[in-house]
C-alpha cells in the first residue's frame, strides 16, 4: 500500500495578523520555534506546578 503525505501548512498570529508561518523572515520564524504551547497541564492554575513556580521565583 502507498500512502502520501499531504503537506500541512501552519500559519501563526504575527504582528496582529495570521500569517503563513513559511513566510516567516528568519528572526520571526525564530521567535516562533521558541514560542510554548498552552496546556492544561503546565498552566499556573495547576495547583502543584504552581507551587513550583512560586518556589523558583522566590
Amino acid at each position: 500500500m502507498n500512502t502520501q503525505r499531504t503537506p500541512c501548512e501552519t500559519f501563526s498570529r504575527a504582528m496582529g495578523y495570521i500569517r503563513p508561518v513559511k513566510n516567516f523572515n528568519v528572526g520571526k520564524y525564530s521567535e516562533f520555534c521558541e514560542r510554548k504551547t498552552f496546556t492544561e497541564e503546565n498552566s499556573l492554575s495547576a495547583g502543584a506546578r504552581h507551587k513550583e513556580l512560586m518556589k523558583m521565583a522566590a
